[in-house]
């Protein structure tokens, strides 16, 4: 299968027309760590910053958005004046040891060019005691995925793209983390509807960019088919929070 590679520069100026934040996924990484106002906290890879803002919101804790487009930062400037932004790789973190007391990144590992080396530097840059959260997908919850229905590409796709959670916990165990728990969650059942069919049409998901445009086409048609049908399309989603801490 051909390689795709993804302008996210380009898909910044739809993002937040087929994607919103997740109150509780936000709501399941607060439940893991103690955080205050005097916290200091970094989002890796905020994308539009929709995760950032609701976890800033929530926790009154002080949060820095980092990420690699410019063009994403440009759509998270514009709904926060005050919240502070940074262009920079993951694997090269722009701050000075022990800088944070928590870090975490949603639905990011997959994006990164190096993960041995951006785990190493979010390491670096938490303080002692402090955690660290990536929220992502295993392969068998990859598989079981409303996509991966209509799209099958995407499960070998996504299975390359996405390490697997035992690649994850040694690659933080490697970086000096202590505490590695990967916690499965499921959420609430949710009925898709037309915004899943508009997102979907959009190619609002990165990995229906990778898959060949036969493939996309086909699935596309497929899933307007189950729409016209009156077929209820409902979906649990499974993620894996894989946390760990510093000392």
């Amino acid at each position: 299968m051909n390689e795709k590679t993804i302008n996210y520069d380009q898909v910044s100026k739809v993002y937040d027309k087929v994607r919103v934040g997740d109150p509780e996924m936000v709501q399941q990484i607060l439940d893991g760590v103690s955080l205050s106002k005097e916290s200091m906290v970094l989002d890796v890879g905020c994308g539009t910053c929709n995760n950032t803002l609701l976890l800033a919101a929530t926790s009154c804790s002080r949060v820095i958005g980092l990420d690699l487009s410019l063009g994403m930062l440009r759509e998270a400037s514009a709904k926060s004046h005050s919240l502070p932004l940074l262009q920079a790789a993951a694997d090269v973190l722009p701050f000075s040891n022990e800088s944070f007391d928590f870090v975490f990144m949603t639905e990011v590992v997959h994006h990164l060019h190096d993960i041995d080396m951006a785990v190493s530097e979010i390491f670096r840059v938490l303080e002692d005691l402090g955690g660290f959260c990536i929220v992502t997908q295993s392969h068998r919850q990859i598989a079981g995925r409303m996509t991966s229905r209509f799209f099958p590409a995407t499960i070998e796709v996504d299975q390359a793209r996405y390490p697997d959670i035992d690649v994850l916990e040694g690659s933080m165990l490697a970086a000096g983390f202590h505490q590695v728990d990967p916690r499965e969650y499921t959420f609430r059942p949710v009925h898709l509807g037309e915004d899943y069919l508009m997102t979907v049409s959009k190619r609002g998901y990165s990995m229906l960019h990778k898959i060949p445009d036969d493939d996309y086409n086909r699935g596309l048609s497929d899933l307007q088919d189950a729409f016209q049908k009156g077929e209820e399309l409902t979906y649990s989603a499974g993620y894996t929070f894989l946390w760990g801490f510093k000392n």
